[in-house]
This record gives C-alpha cells, sequence and structure tokens, in this order.
C-alpha cells in the first residue's frame, strides 16, 4: 500500500468518522438477538417485524455465517467455508449471495466481517453484568479488550490470514470500520463520554491498542495467554501518549489508517 493510497483512504474514512461523531451512542446490537430468536424459534417483538421473504433470507444468511464459523480451522477464512456450509445446510443455491453480497465484500472477507460482528456483540453481552465491578474507565477497558480477544481465541491459528485480508488495500476500509466500531464501543461501555476531537483521538489509540494486541496473541506460547494480557496492558498504559499523537494530527481517518497499516506491517501482514 503506498502514501498515495493512505492519503486516498484517510481521506475517505476522515468524512466517514465526521458522520459517525455525530451519533456517538453505538448502534443497537440486533444482529445477535434476530439470530438468536431463529435458532430458538421465539418471535420477533413488535416493531421488530419484517417481511417473510426478507426474514427468511436473513436468518439463512447469519445461520450459513455461523455454521462457515466451525469449519474455519479447516478450510481457512474463505469462500469455500461459507460454500460448504450452505451445502451442509442446504442452502446451496444461497451459497454465492452470502459470500459475495453486501458492503463487507465476497469470500472470506465477508466471513470475517461476520465475525467481527458477533464477537462484538458476544463482548457486549458477556460483560455486561461484571463491568460495575471496575472502578474506573482504563480498568474497564482491560477488561472489555480481555473479553474481546478471548472471542478470537478459538480461531488464533487462523487469525493471521484473516487480518492479511483486511489489510488488502482494497479491504481497509471495511478493517477501518469494524475497528473503529469495536473501539467506539468499547469505550462507550467503559463510560467514556467524551466529545469533539477528544472523542476520535481516544478511540484510535484504542483501536491500535487491541489490534496490536490480537496480532501480538497470535504469536504468544505463554501459559494462559499471560504475555498476551501482559502486552495489552502496556498498550493501555501507553495510550495517552497515542491520543496526544492522535490529538496534534486532528484527523482521525489519517491517524487510524497509519495506525493499522504501520501495526499490520510491523506483523508482517503487509509490506511497506
Amino acid at each position: 500500500m503506498n502514501s498515495q493510497a493512505l492519503r486516498r483512504i484517510a481521506k475517505e474514512t476522515a468524512a466517514a468518522a465526521r458522520a459517525a461523531g455525530k451519533h456517538r451512542q453505538p448502534r443497537l446490537l440486533q444482529r445477535v438477538s434476530a439470530g438468536e430468536r431463529h435458532m430458538s424459534g421465539r418471535a420477533a417483538p413488535d416493531g421488530e417485524a419484517r417481511s417473510g421473504a426478507s426474514n427468511t433470507k436473513t436468518n439463512a444468511h447469519l445461520e450459513i455465517l455461523d455454521l462457515a464459523l466451525t469449519k474455519v480451522d479447516g478450510l481457512g477464512w474463505t469462500q469455500q467455508a461459507v460454500v460448504s456450509a450452505a451445502n451442509e445446510l442446504g442452502y446451496s443455491g444461497m451459497a454465492g449471495g452470502v459470500s459475495g453480497s453486501g458492503s463487507s465484500g465476497g469470500g472470506g472477507l465477508g466471513l470475517v466481517v461476520h465475525f467481527m460482528d458477533r464477537a462484538l456483540d458476544d463482548t457486549r453481552i458477556e460483560a455486561d453484568d461484571q463491568l460495575h465491578e471496575f472502578d474506573n474507565a482504563r480498568d474497564k477497558l482491560r477488561f472489555l479488550c480481555r473479553v474481546r480477544l478471548r472471542m478470537t481465541q478459538p480461531y488464533i491459528r487462523r487469525w493471521p490470514e484473516a487480518a492479511a485480508l483486511l489489510a488488502q488495500p482494497q479491504n481497509v476500509p471495511t478493517a477501518m470500520r469494524c475497528l473503529g466500531e469495536l473501539s467506539s464501543q468499547l469505550w462507550y461501555l467503559a463510560d467514556d463520554r467524551s466529545t469533539h476531537i477528544d472523542w476520535y483521538a481516544r478511540r484510535a489509540a484504542l483501536a491500535a491498542a487491541y489490534l496490536s494486541a490480537e496480532l501480538f496473541m497470535c504469536e504468544d506460547s505463554s501459559p494462559a495467554l499471560q504475555g498476551t494480557w501482559d502486552f495489552l496492558d502496556r498498550r493501555i498504559d501507553d495510550m495517552d501518549a497515542a491520543e496526544s499523537a492522535s490529538l496534534k494530527a486532528a484527523a482521525f481517518g489519517q491517524q487510524f489508517s497509519r495506525n493499522l497499516f504501520n501495526i499490520l506491517a510491523s506483523r508482517g501482514y503487509v509490506s511497506h
């Protein structure tokens, strides 16, 4: 990825970040509840009903992608995993539509994005009744990042492939959207209510800290991933300096692009 491409991506994502900043409260996490309703057979609450055809398609897509996640260890983050899941569920005619539809793109990228969405939903659900045990935002962030990292742990052998896929130039905007949403929601859950440029700086710093820890985890051979937790603690402690650098840059999209590229390059997933 050259500097010209980075500047183009930064310009696009800065505009998206400014638009997102107008509504700082995270989106309602409806994806997981919709999937759970489908799997359990419960009806949707009033106000959430959709047409039968639309509901069937959405639920089928979720079911295929959920099953495809169980095939990642053997088949990787690939369209083959999605097609295999669709065939197993009797949705063979839908496989191409599931793996190639939506803004997240086709093949393995759509599966990676589905996992990231699911993992964020599950992190919020798992952490919701435990956050009151922590006294300050930084301790809450440490806990939230650990919960989210554990969601990736079952896929740790294959996660470098997902990182490399996200780092492809055409996929970087999608990667930034996913990481931006992750950092925004984790800060919100940690009771952060910062405003203006401070809002962008904090999220850029947390996204960089989280991504570094996730990639470190892929290479961690320490008992019970203690090395990863120590690394994460250091990155959280270093966030004040990162926030200061982001404030000086005064451009969330540009800083976010640099963070993503530099971290992936340092781990060998993209070339300088």
